[in-house]
This record gives C-alpha cells, sequence and structure tokens, in this order.
C-alpha cells in the first residue's frame, strides 16, 4: 500500500518532467529509460506517448553517445508501453538482438554458449541487461529461443553462494560476490517456475545482504525483489525506512532512476511487474 514517502517520490517524478518525458535529472530532456521507469512509477500516459514517438522504426529505444548507440533502454520501455503494437516492435527487437557470445577460458570460463543481453548491441551480455529483457518477455508473455537463452545466462552466471556479480561467476580462478543491486534485478527476471533453484539461492543472498550495500536503488531494487517473490514482511519497513532517511538527506542527489525505481517499490506499482504465466 503505498504511503506518504511514495507520495513524496511521485510529487518529486511530476515537478521535474520535461516535454512529456522525463531526463535523467528533474527539467533535463528526456531519455527512454528514466522516462520508462516514471512511467511504470506513475502510470504516467504522457510519458508512455513520449516513448512511442522515440521508439524506431525497428522497435528499439536508444541512447546516443557518440558512436556508442546503447539499446539498453528498450527492455524498460517495453515494459512502460504495456500490451499493444508499440511492446509487440520492442520485443521482436529484443528477440533478435542478443548479446555476442564468446569462447570459454582459463581468465573467464562459461558454461555454456548463451548470450543473453549487452548494455550496447553487439557486445558482450551482462546480468542486468539480461535481467531487463527476461522480464519485458516474460510480462509481453513471449515465447521464445532468446527467452530461453536468457534464462540460462542468468543460472549459468550465478556466483557460487547465490545471487550475481556484474557479468561472470568466475575470473581467473577467484569466484566473485554477488551484489545487491545485480541480485534484485535478477530476481525480478526469475519470478515463478523460471528457474526455482537459481532464485531460491539469490532470495537467500539479497535476504541476507540488502542492508549492506548502500544507496537508494539498491534499496529500491531490493524491496521490489521481495515483493515480487512474496518475501518482503520483515524487511519492508526498514527498507521504507532507510530510502526515507536518505530520501531526506539526499534526495537522491536527484537521481530519476533512481526515485523512480523508489516509488514502484514503495507503491503499489510493483504489481505491474509482476509475471503471472
Amino acid at each position: 500500500m503505498a504511503g506518504p514517502l511514495h507520495a513524496r517520490l511521485a510529487d518529486r517524478l511530476l515537478s521535474g518532467r520535461g516535454d512529456q518525458g522525463f531526463g535523467p535529472r528533474p527539467n533535463t530532456p528526456a531519455e527512454p529509460e528514466p522516462t520508462a521507469l516514471a512511467v511504470i512509477a506513475l502510470d504516467d500516459e504522457a510519458g508512455r506517448t513520449w516513448l512511442r514517438n522515440a521508439q524506431r522504426p525497428d522497435g528499439s529505444l536508444t541512447l546516443p553517445r557518440g558512436v556508442v548507440m546503447n539499446d539498453s533502454p528498450t527492455s524498460l520501455a517495453a515494459i512502460a508501453l504495456g500490451p499493444g503494437p508499440a511492446q509487440d516492435r520492442a520485443a521482436q527487437y529484443l528477440e533478435h538482438h542478443l548479446a555476442i557470445t564468446t569462447a570459454s577460458s582459463t581468465a573467464i570460463p562459461l558454461r555454456g554458449p548463451s548470450h543473453g543481453w549487452a548494455w550496447v548491441d553487439g557486445t558482450f551480455g551482462w546480468v542486468e541487461p539480461t535481467s531487463r529483457a527476461v522480464l519485458a518477455l516474460r510480462l509481453a508473455r513471449r515465447t521464445s529461443p532468446a527467452l530461453d537463452d536468457g534464462i540460462a545466462v542468468l543460472t549459468e552466471r550465478q556466483c557460487e553462494q547465490g545471487g550475481w556479480n556484474y557479468g561472470n561467476r568466475t575470473v581467473w580462478g577467484t569466484d566473485l560476490e554477488p551484489y545487491v543491486q545485480t541480485t534484485a534485478m535478477g530476481l525480478l527476471a526469475l519470478q515463478g517456475p523460471a528457474a526455482p533453484d537459481t532464485a531460491a539461492a539469490a532470495l537467500s543472498v539479497l535476504e541476507r545482504q540488502w542492508e549492506q550495500e548502500p544507496g537508494a536503488l539498491s534499496l529500491a531494487l531490493s524491496l521490489t525483489a521481495l515483493e515480487l517473490h512474496g518475501r518482503a514482511d520483515p524487511h519492508r519497513d526498514r527498507i521504507v525506512a532507510r530510502l526515507s532517511a536518505e530520501f531526506d538527506e539526499t534526495s537522491f542527489f536527484d537521481d530519476t532512476v533512481a526515485t523512480a525505481w523508489a516509488a514502484i517499490a514503495t507503491g503499489d506499482r510493483w504489481e505491474q511487474l509482476q509475471v503471472t504465466s
């Protein structure tokens, strides 16, 4: 149930809106990722219209930076757009733009040839963009080899103790440690029957470690993941209190992405990320 913090966060998002969309900071030019998250947090139709207008003919939503074209916002935009032709185009783009794969090596041993998704089209896959794409395809009710591949990546690259590092589980013979933010994002993707053993190990990590990784984004994603997996009750009040204290002290440094995730987590909009089949 939404409370006072959620109302404050929603007001902050709305007061910083640009021309329909939302920028990375209040009153800055709109970009796909902060707009998509604000749309999810607020059920904001103006922002949804901005996303439709920003969608490229191939279905992607991108953030160009010099010669680099970051297409990772496509997943979050697909979720925000909701059912319809625009979401279908975004999902089709995801299905046909998997990350590159590479051979297993002594430095980075890989368990399988799975691809996942990258931050930038044509590069190696990482846990967070893979998790976002898996969640988007599951919410769009897509069944495809790409979705199976993404779930395999999350299973194969889980750390030894559960949860996820940024991209791999082992480097040069050293088992990497899981991080709260990446573990929470992986759990958003692996709701329900997708990979129950992998999800259970990750939940164990998240419930032990969420207090150890400061920052609004990690806290908000932790609460969202715990809500979606039905494990929030022992943690909710403490996470909300931590978020509220940080918002009082820093206003999340005017970070629209963190503010939107916190609004999703502290209201009832996290239910829009719930995979039901």
